[in-house]
C-alpha cells in the first residue's frame, strides 16, 4: 500500500553502461507522488536513459527502481504502472480522436468506455473534435490526444520524453501551461525529460539538473536560479555573470572580495565554497539584477551596493529590455538587462558606465571549477534557447532561459 510519504518513483545505485561508455553513473533519485518533477539537461546527459530505465525499456547495469514502494528493476515495461509520451506522439492515423482515447481500455477488454473517454477528452479540453483524424489535428492537439491516451489508463506515473520538441515556439510555450493544468488537476506523478531550461522552469514542481550522466543539483526552479550550486548549473540555467575574486576578509556573515582593485561584498551564507583571507572564489550576479548608470550619474548610486566601472562595447534592443554588454577590469564582458521603461540616450557603445547591484543578489562559487561550463550546453539546436530575435533574455533569464 503506496502511502503519502512513499516516493512515486525511488532510484538507489542505478547507472548504465554501454561497453565502456557509461550513461548515468549511479544516482539515487526520490520522485515526491503528485509531483510534476523534470530531468533538465543537454543532449547527450543521460536524462532519456534515466527515463527509460524507469519505463522499463532499458534494463539498469546496476541499482534499482521502485514505484510507489514496488521493486519494478526485473519487470517488464507493460507490467509497470507507468505510461509514456514520446515526442512522435505516436497516434494511430487510421483512427479518429475517440478511438485513440479509447485504444487502452479496448485493449485490456473494457466495452462501456463512452464515460471515460468523454472524460478525459473535457481534460484536455478536445470533446468537439472527437471524431477527427490525428491528421486534422495541429501539433499542440495531437499532443493532447496523446496525453489523454496515456492518462485512461490510470498510470501511477506518467513519463513525457520531450513532448513538446516538435512544436513551434508560440505553442510549445502554451502547451507548456496546458500540461501543467492537466497535471494538476488529476494529480498524477508526471517526470518530464527535456532539454529546454523555460520547459522546466515553467512547468516543474521539482529539477534535476543533469550533466554527464550525474545529477548536478536537484531543486526547485527558483532555487536553482537564485541559489545555483556549481558554474555548470550558473550558467546552464541562464545568463551569470561570474568574476573571478580574492578573499581580502571575513567577519559579520560577510566575505569582502577583491577584482582588479574593485571592492565587492558577497554574503557568506550565499558562498558554496568554504574559504578565507587569500582564497579564490568565483562571485556570481545574474544580468538582470544589476543596474546600468552613467558615470557622471556615479554619485547617486546608493552606499553599500557592490559597483564596478566598465564602458559599453555593444547593446541590443529587444523588445521590453536592452542587453548590454560591458568591458570592465574585472571582467572583459559582464551582461546586464535593462527594462526599457525609461531609456537613457546616453547609455550607448563607447559610454563609460558604472555597473551596480545588492549584494545580497551575488552568489558564490568555487574558483576551482571551469568558469565556462554549462555555457555550450543548451547550443543543440533547440529553438526555445535560440535566436535572441526571438526572445526576451531579461524574462527568458528569469525562468532560467540562456539569453
Amino acid at each position: 500500500m503506496t502511502t503519502p510519504k512513499t516516493p512515486a518513483v525511488r532510484l538507489t545505485g542505478i547507472s548504465k553502461r554501454y561497453g565502456s561508455f557509461t550513461a548515468v553513473h549511479p544516482l539515487d533519485l526520490a520522485v515526491p507522488a503528485g509531483s510534476f518533477f523534470a530531468l533538465l539537461g543537454a543532449s547527450g546527459c543521460g536524462k532519456t536513459t534515466t527515463l527509460r530505465m524507469i519505463a522499463g525499456l532499458e534494463d539498469p547495469t546496476a541499482g534499482t527502481v521502485q514505484l510507489g514502494g514496488q521493486d519494478v528493476t526485473a519487470l517488464p515495461p507493460y507490467k509497470r504502472p507507468v505510461n509514456t509520451v514520446f515526442q512522435n506522439y505516436a497516434l494511430f492515423p487510421h483512427l479518429d480522436v475517440y478511438e485513440n482515447v479509447a485504444f487502452g481500455l479496448r485493449r485490456r477488454g473494457i466495452k462501456s468506455v463512452k464515460k471515460q473517454v468523454g472524460d478525459m477528452l473535457e481534460l484536455v479540453q478536445l470533446g468537439s473534435l472527437a471524431r477527427r483524424k490525428p491528421h486534422q489535428l495541429s501539433g499542440g492537439q495531437q499532443q493532447r490526444v496523446a496525453v489523454a491516451r496515456a492518462l485512461i489508463n490510470e498510470p501511477q506515473v506518467l513519463l513525457l520524453d520531450e513532448p513538446l520538441g516538435a512544436l513551434d515556439l508560440k505553442l510549445r510555450r502554451q502547451m507548456q501551461l496546458e500540461l501543467k493544468r492537466i497535471q494538476t488537476e488529476v494529480g498524477i506523478t508526471f517526470i518530464h525529460v527535456t532539454h529546454d531550461q523555460e520547459e522546466a522552469m515553467t512547468m516543474a514542481d521539482t529539477v534535476a539538473v543533469m550533466n554527464a550522466g550525474r545529477v548536478e543539483q536537484l531543486g526547485d526552479p527558483a532555487d536553482l536560479y537564485e541559489n545555483p550550486g556549481s558554474t555548470f548549473v550558473a550558467n546552464f540555467l541562464g545568463t551569470s555573470n561570474l568574476i573571478e575574486t580574492e578573499v581580502a576578509g571575513t567577519g559579520d556573515g560577510l566575505l569582502r572580495l577583491t577584482a582588479a582593485g574593485q571592492q565587492l561584498t558577497l554574503p557568506a551564507a550565499r558562498c558554496r565554497a568554504e574559504v578565507g583571507a587569500g582564497d579564490r572564489v568565483l562571485a556570481g550576479v545574474r544580468p538582470e539584477k544589476m543596474t546600468l548608470a552613467h558615470r557622471d550619474d556615479e554619485d547617486a548610486i546608493p552606499a553599500g551596493r557592490n559597483r564596478i566601472p566598465g564602458r559599453i562595447v555593444d547593446s541590443s534592443f529587444i523588445g521590453v529590455s536592452t542587453q548590454y554588454v560591458i568591458d570592465s577590469p574585472v571582467c572583459p564582458e559582464l551582461e546586464v538587462f535593462v527594462p526599457n521603461v525609461e531609456r537613457d540616450g546616453r547609455l550607448v557603445p563607447g559610454a563609460p558606465v558604472v555597473l551596480h547591484w545588492n549584494p545580497e543578489h551575488t552568489f558564490g562559487l568555487d574558483a576551482g571549477q571551469d568558469i565556462d561550463a554549462g555555457i555550450d550546453a543548451g547550443a543543440d539546436g533547440d529553438p526555445g534557447t535560440g535566436p535572441r530575435s526571438e526572445q526576451d533574455p531579461a524574462r527568458d533569464s528569469a525562468k532560467g532561459v540562456p539569453a
